[in-house]
């Protein structure tokens, strides 16, 4: 029993972590009179620590107690995020800059990825097809037959 008690107490801090950077991002970094005395590339930076650090509260968080692959759905969920963002920053930066539409696009999806949708969701998924065996271990089947025993 302790386990699973672990493993909410794991999620429910994680969770907690990342709503608090969610809202210190929001409620700081998104203050008018600070985002426009930021450049471009300090905007670009902060925004991929944030991603860098929503990213390290989930591995933190699932690492021990949840199946591998439910792990790597987190890595693969940051890094398609963090490619499709890195590739719009380099871009934004050095070549050309995105249009207004793209821009919009590109922090929808940082906002998702530092907000605790896709942690919950990732949580809800574990839950719903959650078993009592624990990760890295063999379910136990009982035996079919009398004989078997």
């Amino acid at each position: 029993m302790q386990r699973p008690r672990k493993s909410r107490l794991f999620f429910i801090l994680g969770l907690l972590a990342i709503i608090i950077l969610y809202s210190v991002y929001n409620l700081y970094v998104l203050d008018p009179p600070v985002f426009y005395s930021m450049t471009r590339l300090e905007r670009h930076v902060l925004k991929f620590g944030a991603v860098i650090i929503a990213y390290a509260i989930g591995l933190f968080a699932y690492k021990r107690f949840w199946p591998d692959w439910l792990l790597q759905l987190w890595h693969i969920l940051y890094a398609c995020g963090l490619v499709v963002l890195i590739l719009s920053g380099v871009y934004d930066g050095f070549m050309h800059e995105v249009s207004v539409s793209i821009r919009l696009l590109l922090s929808s999806i940082f906002e998702f990825l530092i907000s605790p949708i896709p942690y919950v969701i990732v949580g809800i998924i574990n839950s719903a097809l959650k078993t009592d065996t624990p990760p890295g271990t063999a379910p136990h089947v009982p035996p079919t037959s009398p004989g078997e025993r």
